[in-house]
C-alpha cells in the first residue's frame, strides 16, 4: 500500500499550527477538493480556521466526525462499534485523544494497521456509509471543510472502489 492514512488525520484535527503545517505539506496533485483546501488552510488565519472547524465538526451532528453516530445514531450498536474501535486502537498501541473512539482521526490511525483485506472490509462497511452521510450534511454549503470529506471519499473508491464491492 503506497499511501498512509496517518497523513490525513491533521485534516481531521482542531487546527493548529502543527496541524496546519502538516496540512501544508500534503501533495496538492492528489486531488481538486484536496488543493482548495490546502489552498484555504494556508490563506487563513488560524482562529478562524479553529471557528470554522468548531461550527463544521463539533456543533453540527450533520457533519461530526464521530462515524459511529453516523451508522448508529444513538442506537445500542453504537457502543460495541466504539468498543470495537478501542480495542484495535489498543492492539495497535495508538493513545486514543480526547476525542471519543469513533472518531475519524482514530480511524485512520487505526486503518494503517489493517492487512489490505481487512481495509476494504472495514473502508465499506463503516467509512463509506458515514462519509456518505457526512457529505450530505454538508448540503450546498459551501464549506471548506466538505472538500476534506470529499478527497478523503475519492481516495477511498479509487483504493477500495465502491462499497458494495463494485471496484
Amino acid at each position: 500500500m503506497g499511501r498512509s492514512f496517518k497523513e490525513w488525520i491533521p485534516m481531521v484535527s482542531y487546527p493548529e499550527s502543527s496541524t496546519v503545517s502538516a496540512i501544508s505539506s500534503l501533495n496538492k496533485n492528489d486531488s481538486q477538493p484536496l488543493s482548495d483546501f490546502i489552498d484555504f488552510v494556508s490563506e487563513t488565519p488560524i482562529a478562524d480556521l479553529q471557528e470554522k472547524f468548531t461550527q463544521t465538526f463539533d456543533m453540527s451532528p450533520n457533519t461530526c466526525l464521530d462515524l459511529g453516530w453516523h451508522l448508529y445514531g444513538e442506537a445500542y450498536e453504537r457502543g460495541a462499534f466504539m468498543l470495537k474501535i478501542r480495542e484495535l486502537l489498543r492492539e495497535q498501541g495508538i493513545a486514543e485523544s480526547s476525542e471519543l473512539p469513533d472518531h475519524l482521526s482514530h480511524i485512520l490511525a487505526a486503518l494503517d494497521g489493517l492487512i489490505e483485506d481487512d481495509q476494504q472490509a472495514f473502508v465499506h462497511q463503516y467509512i463509506q456509509p458515514a462519509l456518505t452521510k457526512i457529505l450530505d450534511g454538508f448540503k450546498d454549503s459551501n464549506n471548506p471543510y466538505q472538500n476534506v470529506i470529499q478527497f478523503m471519499d475519492e481516495q477511498f473508491q479509487h483504493q477500495f472502489g465502491k462499497e458494495g464491492g463494485d471496484a
